[in-house]
């Protein structure tokens, strides 16, 4: 299949052959053009230079001697401090650079197909739509859609062939149910390999594939074929906006309002040589390249894998930010934390194998760009967890790390912030994120980071460890649907009851025992922050619940126990933060 180009097949994916030479090309310049006006542009401009200025004047204040406690709590407090001040870096290095597809590049001439999936446990009300979208594109020349069924039932068959529609199934083709990729069971990967395997290859240049619930909008073929026209662009992702139940879900919103930017601008700014990723649930590729790859990549993110190893024959990747499709969020908290966890757990096994093996292939500039791809979600978790371990850290060491105002800290670390909020704000203006009527300044997405890391270092864990015990999990589908009640499990809210608990305990000693007090009243804030994280998320799952046919008490009962318990930790944590501030800033030290 891939002439040459794969040497073997693993489980971890493509063994390249060492006899093939490879020539890591670049999509043509003139497939781009700017994004935006120059007089926007330079807008943009002068708020990065603002937040450059910003930055320097922040690290001089944060180095200067008197604000040095110890040399390891110097090292502690830089390393999260640099890290979340300096990710940006990663888009702003890049501003320049933010370029959509020329939209006066002529189509290709190709044979062309969309597809999309479905699993038994999706209903085919959540596909009908996009099957719909597809067949209804205001494309001009012929193309088939197809629909890659599991396993059809009679109805479903019946209105395909009603309306045009192509059935591929792999039911009960034992070839593709394999226990580990390639052809895999219980994944996409393997559905969609049958109909490459039977139909795409050989009857298709170039093929558009969906998940069941992203909806294309009338636009969407024409707006992701146009790159193909450049022979060297073997994949071209689209943004991923999962916004159709953002009405319903916080964990929808959160989600979708934090990506916002990677899913327009920051992707933009990868198109020509520095490759764009595919992420999230629609993408397409020339069906060549993907041969030459050795098909669809393996693991849960295939989008990342796919487009790592069409890259690794030398074919580049484009970034069509017009090719607009909507799809859903997840539907509770308990699939948004699940998702998160999957997605690390895969992107490490990925790092760890595939990429590890085959990094080698790629220059320098490529080598940093997939490396960061793959671990700044980690990193980010971890970053975030010990911003909120420092200071219990502290007062269990009885250390001093950092002797300076906290105030100070606060508002100077908002008012470093406040031009990457403008440059959000320009980039809106200029019609870039995606979705680009999101509210920049909202909660949602404070809150979706703040319970997030612990499941992604949770996933990162358990992606180490599927690599080393070389272990094979099952990956668990997103709920599609009418759910009806979903109660929310106690289980999936312990690591926040854990942090709260362990952080008032701990704030309180150091109150008690005099033990670093400042970093006491923080700890008990963090406490406070993760204590009102126990109380928020059953209550939004509360008033989320759909209220039509059910019951208050029976929505009641679907959160009861988590509600309860995160009542009481947030009310703990308001006492045991109030008693501090009663101690230490009311002059109430007659109470010891």
């Amino acid at each position: 299949m891939s002439n040459g180009w794969v040497s073997d097949i693993r489980s971890t994916g493509p063994v390249l052959a060492t006899d093939t030479p490879r020539v890591i090309r670049d999509a043509s310049e003139e497939l781009f053009v700017p994004a935006m006006p120059r007089s926007t542009q330079r807008w943009l401009n002068l708020t990065v230079l603002l937040w450059v200025v910003l930055v320097i004047c922040f690290v001089v204040w944060w180095f200067k001697p008197e604000h040095v406690g110890t040399t390891t709590g110097l090292v502690l407090n830089s390393a999260v401090a640099s890290f979340i001040l300096l990710l940006p870096i990663a888009f702003v290095s890049r501003i320049r650079s933010i370029r959509r597809i020329n939209p006066d590049v002529p189509l290709p001439d190709s044979r062309v197909a969309m597809v999309t999936t479905r699993a038994p446990s999706e209903p085919f009300s959540e596909v009908q739509p996009t099957l719909e979208a597809m067949l209804n594109q205001n494309y001009k020349a012929d193309y088939d859609v197809w629909l890659c069924d599991e396993s059809p039932t009679e109805e479903i068959s019946d209105w395909c062939e009603a309306n045009g529609v192509y059935l591929s199934t792999r039911f009960e083709d034992e070839g593709y149910h394999r226990s580990s990729w390639p052809r895999r069971t219980r994944c996409k990967e393997g559905n969609l390999a049958y109909f490459y395997d039977n139909h795409g290859y050989a009857n298709y240049d170039i093929v558009a594939q969906f998940d069941c619930d992203h909806i294309p909008e009338p636009d969407y073929l024409e707006a992701i074929l146009r790159p193909f026209s450049d022979p060297n662009v073997g994949y071209v992702a689209a943004p991923s906006m999962c916004d159709l139940n953002r009405k319903d879900s916080w964990s929808a919103r959160g989600r979708l309002y934090a990506e916002a930017m990677i899913h327009g601008p920051h992707q933009s700014a990868h198109n020509g040589g520095l490759t764009p990723t595919c992420i999230g649930s629609h993408y397409a590729v020339r069906t060549a390249d993907l041969a030459k790859a050795g098909g669809i990549g393996p693991e849960l993110a295939e989008d990342f894998s796919t487009s790592y190893v069409i890259r690794l024959t030398g074919a580049d990747g484009a970034f069509a930010v017009d090719a607009k499709a909507h799809g859903q969020g997840p539907s509770t908290f308990a699939a948004m934390v699940t998702q998160e966890f999957q997605w690390c757990r895969s992107l490490t096994v990925l790092l760890f194998t595939l990429v590890g093996r085959t990094l080698n292939v790629y220059g320098p500039r490529l080598k940093f760009r997939f490396l960061f791809a793959l671990l700044v979600m980690p990193a980010m978790g971890m970053m975030t967890g010990a911003g909120f371990l420092i200071a219990p850290l502290a007062v269990v060491f009885d250390k001093q790390w950092m002797s300076m105002n906290i105030l100070d800290f606060f508002i100077f670390t908002t008012v470093v912030s406040l031009p990457l909020v403008g440059m959000l704000l320009i980039l809106k203006k200029a019609g870039l994120l995606r979705p680009n009527d999101i509210p920049v300044v909202n909660w949602e997405s404070g809150l979706f980071q703040l319970v997030r890391w612990p499941y992604v270092v949770r996933g990162f864990f358990a992606g180490l460890r599927q690599v080393i015990f070389r272990k094979e999990v099952h990956f668990k589908v997103t709920p599609k649907g009418d759910l009806g009640i979903q109660p929310i499990s106690m289980n999936v809210m312990l690591p926040y009851h854990f942090l709260t608990a362990a952080m008032v305990v701990i704030g309180l000693w150091g109150l008690i025992d005099h033990r670093s007090p400042g970093y006491a009243g923080l700890t008990l804030l963090g406490g406070l922050i993760y204590g009102f994280v126990c109380f928020i998320v059953p209550w939004m799952h509360f008033c989320e619940l759909p209220s039509a046919n059910t019951t208050f008490m029976e929505r009641l009962r679907a959160v009861a126990f988590p509600l309860l318990a995160g009542i009481i930790m947030f009310l703990a944590s308001v006492f045991a933060l109030a008693l501090y501030a009663a101690i230490f800033f009311g002059g109430y030290q007659w109470i010891w």
